[in-house]
């Protein structure tokens, strides 16, 4: 919002700008608590890794899956009132991001497919409590406050609880399973960062801009160094646990996080 192109904008369109990447945001939380994360929590309570994960372990996300589908409720509900006070029409579009971390695990080997819904899960459960922080700061909506509040609550304790599986499985994985999985993680959090620039090309459309102001506005946000930039300030937590587990002694697994501009080839993060 603070871009030169966007400083002639009134309070009305400023607004209805932030409605939208709000509503945007509810709507993919939404999605990936029931298309991603409840997938990867059905395939640990159904004891699917049980070669890794105690019963007891597994049991457990049983309730997580209880949350996240409430989570779910309550975000579409947040949504659906933001999109009827400010006109907006739903979004009945694909996501970009879920079809991108869906067909990744589909392109897994169908023998490591439950092991890749775990990663998927480890990866959005530990990176997403940093997301609702940042979007809690561009807002002072109170009622939009303590949803997203009461929703963080929640996600610190998934976060523990995936952070302690993966603490799990980690040592108990052979290391061709080590190498394949290590490799699939920096991909995975790209996934999670899936950009989707037709929708901000959009939005920002709607809002008077003409094609070249939409590139500029685009080209400060939306190039590689800002992205990367992006993932690495969401996924703090994730890298964490991943060098808390001694991934990155593994030269070949560090390496794969440098070239994807998670970590520095000198220092970790």
């Amino acid at each position: 919002m603070a871009h030169p192109a966007l400083r002639s904008l009134g309070l009305a369109e400023r607004n209805r700008l932030f409605a939208a990447r709000l509503v945007h945001f509810l709507d993919d939380m939404t999605l990936t608590e029931h298309r991603i994360v409840n997938v990867a929590a059905q395939v640990i309570a159904e004891n699917r890794l049980r070669a890794f994960i105690p019963e007891v372990l597994a049991l457990d996300a049983l309730k997580l899956y209880t949350d996240e589908g409430y989570h779910a409720y309550f975000t579409a509900h947040a949504s659906r009132s933001i999109r009827q006070a400010f006109g907006m029409d739903l979004s009945d579009g694909p996501n970009l991001k879920i079809a991108t971390l869906e067909a990744l695990v589909a392109d897994t080997p169908a023998e490591r497919r439950d092991m890749a819904w775990f990663m998927v899960g480890f990866v959005g459960e530990t990176m997403i409590s940093k997301a609702i922080v940042d979007v809690m700061r561009a807002t002072a909506h109170s009622g939009v406050q303590g949803m997203l509040l009461a929703h963080l609550e929640d996600e610190w304790v998934h976060a523990r609880y995936f952070a302690h599986l993966f603490e799990h499985i980690w040592p108990r994985l052979d290391a061709g399973s080590q190498a394949f999985f290590g490799r699939l993680l920096p991909r995975i959090i790209a996934a999670f960062h899936t950009w989707d620039k037709g929708f901000h090309q959009r939005i920002l459309g709607d809002a008077g801009l003409d094609a070249a102001a939409r590139d500029r506005v685009l080209a400060k946000v939306a190039g590689e160094a800002p992205q990367t930039a992006r993932m690495r300030g969401r996924c703090g937590n994730t890298l964490q646990v991943l060098e808390r587990c001694g991934v990155f002694n593994d030269e070949a697994l560090r390496e794969a996080f440098v070239q994807s501009g998670l970590i520095d080839r000198d220092r970790m993060f």
